[in-house]
């Protein structure tokens, strides 16, 4: 998609899951550095469509940690700042 990290959220996988959906990919990627991910599109502050992923980042266990049920502190990706902006208003945070 394009994203690189703005900045992190805390969020359990099932809260993710009831607000975003089921993730994208639920396999490792080829690096084995992300196992779950979710793509997205938000709106950033002048409502223009951007692109944005919510993914563990190198935890190499099969997304044990991050799907465990506890808050977990996921990376947020997006093309600006205002990615990690979208994702906490989702949130009610």
């Amino acid at each position: 998609m394009g994203t690189c990290l703005q900045g992190h959220i805390s969020a359990t996988y099932q809260e993710l899951i009831d607000i975003f959906g089921e993730p994208t990919y639920l396999d490792s990627s080829a690096d084995g550095k992300v196992t779950t991910e979710w793509e997205l599109s938000g709106e950033n502050l002048f409502g223009d469509s951007m692109p944005i992923t919510i993914y563990d980042w190198k935890e190499y266990d099969g997304g044990e940690r991050s799907r465990s049920g506890l808050k977990y502190e996921w990376h947020v990706g997006g093309t600006e700042r205002s990615a990690v902006t979208y994702i906490l208003d989702k949130l009610g945070a």
